[in-house]
């Protein structure tokens, strides 16, 4: 039996080892556009600042592709997925054959539709060449307009800021960290990071890249009429999946492709997971580009793949974490609900909802989150507050969640 798997990530690699623990027989081809070895894009900022080299973010080590026998085709990528042939098409022209195949190519940054965001100067930061090509021009460009607060934007702006560059983080939504924070919690995760020397503007919008000399850029405007004068702009205002493979309309799709609880789509030997995949969470069809959601999904995909029945157990209550300025920022499930009930922390604030029906509905911890896994297994588990007692010890969390 051959398998095809289309990108070389995280979703990749742990298709890959299930797979190989099920079955060590099968063909097992990767074709990626990336000529680097799997790696993870959550430290790309830590390799910015020069805290970790590139090896760092590189998910398995050397031997890893010839231990599991893989055959890996770099620097090519899918131009059409043709299920009816079992076949895919690549961009050198050749063409590749499947028995199963694992559409696993991720999601492409969104681009604004921004006057003069077009030419050099304006870059995206989601690959090891992104982070490459930005450090290659951070010498000579040292004015910076990140375009989003979302934790992408935020962890790129961090690290050019510790390289030196002076920058402003431009944001359309009242708050940064919108899809994470409510407003009370991003205030307070706003102020550490301006008192770390980023300028943060909400609820403003970029609407023109200015260009001077030789099509240089030299500022933004923004929706108020007032500029910002820099030499690079990094666009950080999302991602979607990377469905361009799909022309033949054969693969159904909506945000991303559809996938059963078993990451398959609608075409019986064809798989979908991690970034591009659409799957029902909470009653809720969506994509859930997180990283525990690639490394979920992957699993699943693999193990179903080699016929080992495996179900995608979803859950809206996913839990981010992450951390600006030495600040570790978590965030669980919604930001609303019937009761809010919230607490200072020597380092920050625990917020906690709950629906009428006393269940947890979400949590955010900034400062102190090494308890936040009581609040996933909590919510996952669909304990209501009156009924947690002793046995189990939380200590401190207990008491905060039985003071409700």
């Amino acid at each position: 039996m051959g398998i095809v798997i289309i990108g070389n990530g995280i979703v990749a690699i742990s298709a890959v080892e299930a797979i190989r623990q099920l079955n060590r027989d099968c063909e097992i081809t990767i074709v990626s556009k990336e000529r680097e070895p799997a790696y993870t894009p959550c430290f790309l900022y830590r390799y910015v600042t020069g805290e970790i080299g590139k090896k760092r973010l590189y998910i398995r080590g050397d031997d890893f592709y010839d231990a599991n026998r893989i055959k890996i085709i770099s620097g090519a990528a899918v131009a059409e997925v043709i299920p009816d042939d079992s076949r895919v098409r690549l961009s050198n022209g050749t063409g590749l054959g499947y028995n199963r195949l694992l559409i696993a190519a991720g999601s492409n940054p969104v681009i604004p539709k921004i006057q003069g965001i077009d030419g050099d100067g304006v870059f995206t930061f989601k690959t090891i060449s992104d982070a490459d090509r930005i450090l290659s021009k951070i010498k000579k460009y040292r004015e910076v307009v990140v375009i989003g607060a979302g934790f992408i934007g935020l962890e790129i702006a961090e690290a050019l800021c510790i390289k030196g560059c002076r920058v402003t983080v431009v944001e359309r939504e009242d708050r940064i960290l919108p899809r994470m924070l409510d407003s009370e919690m991003a205030e307070i995760v706003q102020r550490h990071i301006e008192k770390n020397g980023i300028k943060i503007l909400t609820t403003k919008e970029v609407v023109l890249v200015k260009r001077g000399f030789g099509n240089k850029v030299k500022g933004v405007m923004l929706n108020d009429g007032k500029t910002i004068p820099c030499d690079m702009v990094i666009a950080s205002v999302g991602v979607k999946p990377n469905l361009e493979m799909l022309k033949n309309g054969s693969i159904k799709t909506n945000q991303g492709i559809l996938v059963d609880d078993r990451m398959r789509t609608n075409i019986s030997n064809i798989y979908a997971a991690g970034d591009i995949a659409e799957i029902e969470i909470g009653g809720i069809r969506k994509v859930n580009p997180i990283h525990i959601n690639a490394v979920k999904s992957g699993w699943i995909a693999g193990c179903n793949m080699v016929d080992n029945e495996r179900y995608f157990d979803a859950h809206l209550e996913d839990m981010n974490v992450v951390t600006f300025f030495g600040l570790p920022v978590l965030s669980i499930g919604v930001q609303k609900g019937e009761k809010v009930f919230k607490r200072d922390t020597p380092k920050g604030m625990i917020k906690v909802y709950t629906g009428g029906d006393g269940l947890l509905r979400g949590a955010q911890l900034i400062g102190d989150v090494l308890k936040g896994g009581i609040y996933l297994s909590l919510m996952r588990r669909g304990v209501p507050l009156s009924e947690i007692h002793p046995p189990i010890n939380y200590g401190s969390t207990l008491r905060f969640l039985k003071s409700f």
